[in-house]
C-alpha cells in the first residue's frame, strides 16, 4: 500500500520528492495555485455546459455538431452518439433556415431568439428559438455556441389562439345580425358589416362610445342619451339585458326600430371587461304587427256590426211582443258577447284576463263607498274560447244576481275566488261564485237559458264540471275546468 509523498513549503517554494526519488524539485506556489484555478474554471465550465436546463450545443464552421449537453439531447430524444458528429442540418425541419443560420454566424452576426423547427427522434416537430454567436480565429469562424429554447407549447397555444380568433372573425362577419363590441368604458372596439348597414355610418374604433348610431330613442319617442342606454347599465352591473326595443337614428335623420340584446364580457376574475351587443332591424315585424292590429280592429268592427244587425233583426221580430224582459235579456247577451270581443281584440285575440272578464261584468255595480263584489285569485290568462264561454257564463250569473240574488237589494255581495289545482298528471282551474246578503234563494222548477248555458255550455265547451247550489243564504256556483282547456298555454 503506497502513501503520499510528503511535501515541504520553504519560503514560498514547495519541495516535494519526484516520482523517481530524485529529491525535491522546486515548484512556485503562485504557479501551482494558478493551475488549480484553471482546473476549477474548466470544471465550472463543464458543469455549466452539461447541467444547463436549456439545450446547448457547439457547431463547427462546416455545420458539424461538436458537443451537446443533456438538455439538448433530452429535447430531441437522441443519444449523444446519434447526435454529436453529425451535420446540424440533419435535425432541422427546414434546410433553408439552417443554411441561413450558418451563413449569418459565418458573417459574424449574433442571433437572438431566432425561430426554427427541429425534428425529434420520434418524428415530432419542435418549435425552438436559437440564440448563438461565433468564435473566430484570424477572421475565420471556428465554431458557434448555440442555446436552444423549446417554445413548442407556446407556438401551439398561439396557433390555437389564432384559430380561435379566425373562427371569431368568421362568425362575427357572417352572423346575420348586426354586432358590435365595446370595452369596459363603452368605447367601441369592433363591429361587423351588418352594423354599418343599419347605422349607415362607420364609427371610429377606439374613439366613439356606446353605439354607432347618431342618436337613440325609446319606443315611445323619448330621447335616450347614449351613456344612459342599457349598455351602460350592463357595463356597470355585469348583468345582461335582453330584447330591448329602441329606435336608432341615422345620419339622414331616419329612425329604425331595432331589438337589442346586451351581454357583458368577463375576465377570469369575474370583472367586466366590456360588452357585446347584437341588434336587428324589426321594421318588418312592426309593420306586420300594425297590419295584424288593423285587421283585428277591422274584424272586431265587423263582428260588432254583425251583432248590431242581429240585434236590429231581433228587435224587429220581437217588436210586436209584450215580453220586455226577453228583449232586454237578448240585448244584454249580445252586449256581453261584444264586450268580451273587445277584451280579446285588445290582446290581439291571444286571450283575455280572467280578472278583467269579471270586473267588466261587475262594473255597473261599483260604488265609491264600497264594492258589491270581491274578486280574488292568481293572475290567469284565458284562451279565446274559454274567455267567450266564461264571459257569457259570468254575464248570466251577474244578471241573475241583479234580478233575484245578492245584487238585487242593498247590502248584498258577490264573492268570486279561484285557484289553480296542481296534480302530477294535469292542473285545473277551480272557480267559486258565492252570493250573500240577498233575498232567500229557491230552486226553480224550470231552467232558463242562463242556467242551461252555465250548467251545460261550460262542460261542453271546456270539458269542465259545474255545480250550482241554491243555498237559502245565497247562490253558489263552483266550476272546475282543466287548465289545458282554459289557459293560454303559458301557464305552468
Amino acid at each position: 500500500m503506497s502513501t503520499a509523498s510528503p511535501s515541504i513549503e520553504i519560503g514560498g517554494v514547495i519541495e516535494a520528492p519526484d516520482l523517481l526519488g530524485n529529491g525535491f524539485p522546486k515548484i512556485d506556489v503562485a504557479e501551482r495555485r494558478a493551475l488549480e484555478a484553471v482546473r476549477r474554471s474548466q470544471r465550472d465550465l463543464e458543469d455549466f455546459f452539461e447541467n444547463r436546463v436549456i439545450g446547448l450545443h457547439w457547431v463547427a464552421s462546416d455545420g458539424t455538431i461538436l458537443r451537446a449537453n443533456q438538455a439538448e439531447l433530452d429535447l430531441l430524444g437522441y443519444t449523444r452518439e446519434e447526435y454529436v458528429g453529425r451535420h446540424i442540418a440533419n435535425f432541422h425541419a427546414d434546410r433553408a433556415i439552417i443554411d441561413d443560420i450558418l451563413a449569418r454566424l459565418s458573417g459574424g452576426e449574433k442571433l437572438d431568439k431566432f425561430p426554427a423547427r427541429l425534428r425529434a427522434k420520434d418524428g415530432s416537430i419542435k418549435h425552438v428559438q436559437i440564440s448563438s454567436n461565433g468564435h473566430f480565429e484570424t477572421g475565420a469562424l471556428v465554431h458557434a455556441r448555440c442555446f436552444t429554447v423549446d417554445v413548442t407549447a407556446q407556438q401551439q397555444a398561439e396557433a390555437a389562439l389564432r384559430a380561435s380568433e379566425e373562427r371569431y372573425r368568421a362568425l362575427f362577419a357572417s352572423t346575420p345580425m348586426a354586432v358590435f363590441v365595446c370595452d369596459r368604458n363603452g368605447v367601441i372596439q369592433d363591429y361587423n358589416s351588418h352594423a354599418v348597414e343599419l347605422w349607415r355610418r362607420e364609427p371610429v374604433r377606439g374613439v366613439e362610445r356606446h353605439c354607432g348610431s347618431i342618436k337613440l330613442w325609446l319606443s315611445d319617442g323619448t330621447p335616450l342619451p347614449h351613456p344612459q342606454s342599457p349598455i351602460g347599465e350592463v357595463l356597470r352591473t355585469g348583468f345582461p339585458a335582453h330584447n330591448v326595443e329602441v329606435f336608432i337614428e341615422r345620419p339622414d335623420g331616419s329612425r329604425l326600430p331595432v331589438l337589442v340584446n346586451f351581454a357583458p364580457l368577463m375576465n377570469s376574475e369575474g370583472e367586466v371587461t366590456g360588452a357585446i351587443t347584437s341588434f336587428m332591424d324589426i321594421t318588418e315585424r312592426k309593420r306586420a304587427e300594425a297590419t295584424q292590429q288593423l285587421l283585428m280592429d277591422e274584424l272586431n268592427h265587423r263582428v260588432k256590426n254583425t251583432l248590431a244587425t242581429v240585434q236590429s233583426i231581433a228587435a224587429q221580430l220581437l217588436k210586436g211582443t209584450s215580453d220586455v224582459e226577453l228583449r232586454e235579456a237578448f240585448d244584454g247577451r249580445l252586449v256581453a258577447l261584444s264586450r268580451t270581443h273587445d277584451l280579446l281584440t285588445r290582446d290581439s285575440w291571444e286571450g283575455a284576463s280572467l280578472r278583467d272578464l269579471l270586473l267588466q261584468e261587475f262594473e255597473p255595480f261599483w260604488s265609491e263607498e264600497r264594492t258589491r263584489f270581491v274578486v280574488h285569485g292568481p293572475d290567469l290568462g284565458l284562451n279565446p274560447k274559454a274567455a267567450l264561454t266564461l264571459g257569457m257564463a259570468f254575464h248570466e250569473l251577474t244578471t241573475n244576481a241583479a234580478k233575484y240574488g245578492a245584487l238585487s237589494k242593498p247590502g248584498g255581495e258577490v264573492r268570486v275566488t279561484w285557484e289553480i289545482l296542481r296534480a302530477s298528471g294535469s292542473s285545473a282551474l277551480r272557480l267559486k261564485w258565492m252570493e250573500t246578503g240577498g233575498p232567500p234563494v229557491k230552486k226553480r222548477e224550470h231552467k232558463g237559458f242562463g242556467s242551461s248555458l252555465i250548467e251545460r255550455g261550460v262542460p261542453l265547451e271546456l270539458e269542465g264540471e259545474v255545480r250550482v247550489e241554491f243555498n237559502p243564504s245565497g247562490l253558489i256556483c263552483t266550476m272546475e275546468i282543466p287548465l289545458a282547456a282554459a289557459g293560454r298555454g303559458d301557464e305552468t
